[in-house]
């Protein structure tokens, strides 16, 4: 249990309090970013219902994505459970929830509602459509996937002529996750200066089409469609994936006139020539140059580990990398450095969980871990007693099945 007066001061964010209503990945990290930067974050899950966070895939999520939070796992729809968590958006400088759109308007909660108890509060919806537009969309239930599919992205992954993929991990979940902090904190910046919170519509399908760059402008101006891509560019020689003599990969890209040039010296080509022409910035594809290039680039990486491979093109300042992964990463001296990976505990003051640090690295107030991802309902006494209401209510709510609290545990099949 930890009562907001545990929480040490620290980071940017210290002294703003959030509620996070959202299960799986979008409204948590969003609420994961506030929590990792000092702001007191409650998560306000069903009492009854378990998270899939919690049990999914041996908990990880959960422990990842929920540290420092404080749990108040209570049902908020009626009674008690309303005024309660009204209540708690009367102390609160942000509410971020995830839900079908529409979802608190049904319930009585509505924007309007909400202001009412306090003006300056910062209201973040995610949804896969939107509160608005057409009903029969708005109302639709979404995933990631299903932004992905509905925004046009997910027919640009995989290989051409092979069964589109979805981008992972979840694009549109950290998407709305990260436009939700980041908008959310504008609003702040406004309520501080007017005294008029704001509400936020995020439709996760319309960040994915956001994140799309030229391509939907190229189509709606010239009717250039989106070409499946694959493991290589459609465009440039020497700029994708490359299995190397250890069954290895690199990425690989001949990018810019000092890349290609360089790029070139590494594989024994000249640079200057008549196939690649002094000033060249890119090696088209399609091209007598380009299938060269490729026959060298073949060469190179038959007779070379993928780690042979990666020194000899950024030795010569060509960008690449290794596919790294997750062992390679543990003891790759970069990541070692700059401390990508730690430790904290978990909820039951015992279990060490190793996971992702903080990020990004501030230098004057950093952020931290200082409490592992709460167990269900780990705060509600805490929560409830800060907000005025005495154990005779909890006791009633507990009774009532309208707080739930549950031991520690982890899943870890």
């Amino acid at each position: 249990m930890a009562k907001s007066t545990d929480i040490p001061e620290f980071g940017l964010l210290a002294g703003y309090r959030v509620v996070m209503m959202g299960a799986s990945v979008a409204a948590p990290f969003a609420g994961e970013l506030y929590a990792e930067h000092g702001a007191d974050v409650i998560w306000v899950e069903h009492p009854k219902v378990i998270d899939s966070c919690r049990i999914a895939r041996r908990s990880g999520s959960w422990q990842q994505d929920r540290r420092n939070m404080r749990s108040l796992a209570m049902d908020y729809r009626k009674e008690e459970g309303r005024e309660v968590f009204l209540k708690l958006l009367e102390t609160s400088d942000v509410l971020i929830e995830a839900s079908v759109g529409g979802r608190y308007e049904k319930l009585g909660l509505s924007d309007q509602v909400l202001w009412e108890r306090n003006p300056r509060l910062v209201i973040v919806h995610i949804s896969g459509f939107g509160q608005t537009g057409e009903p029969e969309y708005v109302k639709r239930a979404s995933y990631d996937p299903i932004a992905q599919a509905f925004g046009c992205v997910m027919r640009m992954n995989g290989l051409p002529g092979q069964p589109s993929a979805p981008a992972m991990p979840f694009p549109g979940d950290f998407a709305a996750s990260y436009y939700g902090f980041g908008m959310s904190l504008a609003a702040l910046l406004k309520a501080r200066e007017t005294g008029k919170g704001e509400s936020i519509d995020i439709a996760q399908y319309e960040l994915m089409m956001r994140m799309q760059a030229n391509y939907p402008t190229d189509y709606l101006r010239y009717g250039l469609d989106y070409i499946k891509e694959g493991n290589h560019s459609r465009i440039c020689a020497c700029y994708g994936t490359y299995e190397c003599r250890d069954g290895m990969e690199i990425y690989v890209l001949f990018l810019g006139s000092g890349a290609v040039a360089k790029g070139l010296s590494v594989l024994g080509l000249e640079y200057g020539s008549e196939d690649f022409p002094e000033g060249s910035t890119l090696i088209p594809v399609d091209t007598p140059a380009a299938e060269k290039v490729e026959k060298a680039m073949a060469d190179f990486v038959a007779s070379h580990t993928a780690e042979e491979a990666e020194k000899a093109f950024v030795d010569a300042g060509v960008p690449c990398s290794r596919l790294m992964d997750y062992e390679s990463a543990k003891t790759n001296p970069q990541y070692v450095a700059r401390e990508v990976f730690t430790t904290w505990k978990a909820a039951d003051g015992v279990t060490d969980i190793p996971g992702v640090n903080v990020m990004p690295k501030l230098t004057n107030y950093p952020g931290q871990v200082w409490r592992g991802a709460p167990s269900i309902g780990m705060d509600n006494e805490d929560i409830l007693e800060e907000l005025g209401f005495g154990r005779d209510i909890a006791d009633k709510m507990y009774r009532e099945g309208k707080l739930g609290k549950r031991e520690y545990f982890e899943t870890t099949q």
